[in-house]
């Protein structure tokens, strides 16, 4: 938790963190609550906009507002769209706006009826008159103050119509000088009318905008925005009285006001600090975000108000929680986040473009910063992998959280325990624990520690053992859960998952695999294994045999790992034969050579076989061969050694003991059952009641052991011997046997000659 608070805490770029431990160690909700307290003292991060680009319209801008600004904005900006509207309106239909423009056309209709008068009269002294047919001027010949068909231009005898002709030749100079004067009132008149609109607009858009322009003064990306919508809006003034007056055309109805909208990207008002977001699928578009496309007629299309934000947006400001596995088993989800760490900035992009495979058309919006802390979550095997082929990693991800799988049984870490159940029998609707149920809890909790000194955190086990229980509190009409329904809880699970382990007794029991629990043998012994399987592990005795005899040569003992030669025995378990191999030669080696071949074997074993765990049974098994003393078949043993015989703990302790008692219970106890341990595995002992309660009535003994010397005499009955200051072991002793069959196999062999029917063999 130091470590966490510590990379929470750490401004500098880079120290992002990697959360390490077991599933279900309570390590999510236990950075949840962590973060959570440290966020809240932190301030809320900005919301964050997008909004139209006038400049270039693929590329949306992005706005920063302090938090809850985001939202005042854009209610603002369709304040403003809507309020213009209205404006537009009442100024296209205003009384002044129509009398000035009313004024302007008069001047234009009048200036031209005058300049068409003053022409239609000189032409009329010429036999001609002015006629207008779609905006052009003509001149043609009247009569009786109507203009002539052709036809009866036609019937005009000759020279009338050659002297009309020539009239009209001579005053198509001054038809189109009428024309020019008519085109520039008509000109002068439209910039005149657009003046007035301009004039008039910009004082009801200037109006409408300036209390927005003010109160986002001191924000310079928002007022240039602001400064490109009046543009904008005043660029588009005709499309604004054209939409007064009904005369949309084919136009979007929305143009221009939807380029005046804004797209509230990430909207942090609601918070209390700053955020804590968790990541469930982290695929590209869920952690940096997405331009969504909607279909129109035959194609694709999409805008700034399209732009939806990822994680990344969600958690700017504050901490981003994501699974590790789930991460890296994402299309380029893991290569994006740390391109966005390293450049410290959100850049929304979709896989087509990440892989230059894009054909779409599509719009870029401007990246946002990031500044956000990611933790990511995983096993440690996952973290030292990342550290060892991503040169990368290291740099982004400088603090590793390291949960632990237990922790110490003292009284306040049960005290949390149990609140932490209390809270799940509340959130759950279960009952609660009485006092016995209480340390029943606990003491499962330890068990599962495999330490009667720690407890387990594997926080979500723990509280299915409760739900479990409550299960069978329910059943027997209790109010409260007892020990005894957890312990009914444990026995249903422990069932549900037997099958295995009740095949493997079944078997014990038939005698198809052949072990003893009463009797002595030399060279014999039962060791101790731990199954595993769908996570329930249980265990169950194994024949360890040795065999010996005197070796090819002198100098060395030698022993044979059959299970190594049949590629069964993995590494760690070579490594123990090879150490009781040193045992052997450091102990009775002494001032002379051995010659000894000695081959040891797991009976009836076809799987994998791994770890040091049986590494002392067998150093007595060959020891029980070679010395001819039988070993008590009704005591098994687990432990490892080291080459000066001390006995080191190992794993599974109470699995193997009770796997060892349930196959005596089977057969029926003899005089002596029990099993050797090392002493040092004395702090992991939780066992089952029934293991307990037989210890106690003496059926069943457990004898904890600091030697391998002390584990013969349990097992031999006889004394194990110390070394005399002369190098020799005292007679009687079983250490003096060993030493002396020893020194026998390293006489020379004598072959004597044989008398054959009265000759002598050479």
């Amino acid at each position: 938790m130091r470590a966490l608070v510590f990379g929470a805490e750490m401004a500098q770029a880079g120290y992002n963190i990697f959360v390490t431990g077991s599933q279900g160690s309570g390590r999510h909700s236990a950075v949840r609550h962590e973060l959570a307290q440290i966020a809240a003292r932190m301030p809320a991060p900005p919301d964050w906009c997008y909004v139209h680009n006038f400049a270039m319209a693929h590329r949306p801008m992005a706005l920063r507002f302090p938090a809850g600004e985001g939202a005042a904005f854009r209610a603002a900006m369709r304040d403003f769209i809507e309020t213009l509207k209205e404006a537009m309106a009442r100024l296209f239909q205003s009384e002044e706006y129509r009398s000035r423009r009313a004024v302007i056309e008069e001047e234009f209709r009048n200036s031209t009826v005058a300049s068409m008068e003053c022409l239609r009269q000189k032409a009329e002294g010429q036999g001609l008159t002015l006629v207008e047919d779609e905006g052009q001027f003509e001149l043609a010949p009247y009569r009786d103050g109507l203009a002539i068909s052709e036809d009866e231009y036609r019937r005009l005898p000759k020279p009338e119509r050659d002297r009309l002709s020539q009239r009209a030749q001579s005053l198509r100079g001054d038809v189109e000088k009428v024309t020019e004067a008519v085109e520039e009132n008509r000109l002068s008149a439209s910039e005149k009318l657009r003046a007035l609109d301009k004039e008039l607009g910009e004082i009801i858009v200037r109006k409408t905008l300036s209390p927005l322009s003010d109160r986002y003064g001191s924000n310079r990306a928002a007022h240039g925005y602001l400064d490109a919508v009046f543009k904008d809006a005043m660029a588009h003034l005709d499309v604004l009285q054209a939409e007064v007056r009904g005369d949309r055309g084919e136009r979007d109805p929305e143009f221009p006001f939807h380029h005046y909208e804004v797209n509230l990207l990430v909207d942090n008002s609601g918070l209390k600090g700053a955020p804590v977001v968790a990541l469930a699928l982290p695929s590209l578009s869920h952690l940096i975000g997405k331009v969504e496309h909607v279909p129109l007629l035959v194609t694709l299309i999409t805008d700034f108000m399209f732009i939806r934000a990822g994680a990344l947006h969600k958690a700017n400001g504050g901490f981003l929680l994501i699974d590790a596995l789930d991460l890296l088993q994402q299309d380029v989800s893991w290569e994006t986040l740390k391109r966005a760490l390293r450049e410290a900035r959100i850049k929304i992009e979709n896989l087509a473009e990440i892989l230059d495979r894009s054909q779409t058309v599509t719009i870029q919006p401007e990246p946002i910063p990031l500044d956000a802390k990611i933790i990511l979550f995983g096993d440690p095997w996952l973290f030292h992998r990342l550290r060892e082929l991503d040169p990368d990693f290291a740099e982004l991800f400088k603090v590793q959280v390291d949960f632990a799988n237990s922790a110490d049984r003292s009284e306040a870490n049960c005290r949390s325990m149990l609140r932490l159940l209390a809270t799940v029998a509340r959130s759950d609707g279960l009952k609660h624990l009485d006092r016995s149920g209480a340390a029943a809890i606990i003491d499962q909790s330890a068990r599962m520690a495999g330490d009667a000194e720690k407890i387990s955190v594997r926080t979500s086990r723990i509280a299915d053992l409760m739900r479990e229980a409550d299960h069978f509190a329910t059943r027997a009409g209790r109010s409260t859960i007892s020990q005894a329904d957890v312990a009914d809880a444990v026995a249903a699970r422990e069932d549900r998952a037997g099958r295995l382990k009740a095949l493997e007794q079944e078997l014990v029991r038939r005698r198809i695999i052949l072990i003893d629990t009463e009797g002595a043998r030399p060279g014999q012994i039962n060791g101790l294994t731990v199954l595993s399987a769908s996570g329930f592990a249980f265990g169950v005795p194994a024949r360890i045999t040795a065999r010996v005899r005197p070796g090819e040569g002198h100098g060395h003992g030698k022993v044979l790992d059959i299970e190594r030669q049949a590629d069964y025995g993995g590494p760690s378990h070579t490594k123990g034969v090879q150490i009781l191999t040193g045992y052997i030669n450091g102990q009775y080696g002494g001032m002379r050579p051995l010659s000894l071949a000695a081959s040891i074997a797991f009976e009836q074993s076809y799987g994998p076989i791994d770890g040091d765990s049986a590494s002392a049974a067998e150093l007595l098994a060959v020891l029980s061969a070679i010395a001819e003393v039988p070993l008590k078949q009704g005591i098994a043993i687990t432990g490892s050694i080291n080459q000066h015989g001390a006995m080191q703990p190992v794993g599974g302790v109470n699995e193997k003991i009770e796997g060892f008692f349930d196959i005596c219970a089977i057969r029926g106890f003899a005089k002596q059952n029990g099993v050797v341990i090392p002493k040092a595995n004395l702090v992991n002992l939780m066992l089952r009641d029934e293991v307990v309660q037989g210890a106690r009535s003496g059926k069943f003994v457990v004898y904890a052991v600091e030697t391998i010397d002390e584990a013969i005499e349990v097992l031999t009955g006889m004394k194990a011997g110390a070394r005399h200051t002369g190098g020799r072991f005292p007679r009687g002793t079983f250490n003096r046997r060993v030493a002396d069959q020893l020194t026998s196999f390293a006489r020379p062999r004598v072959l004597r000659p044989i008398r054959i029917d009265g000759w002598w063999p050479f």
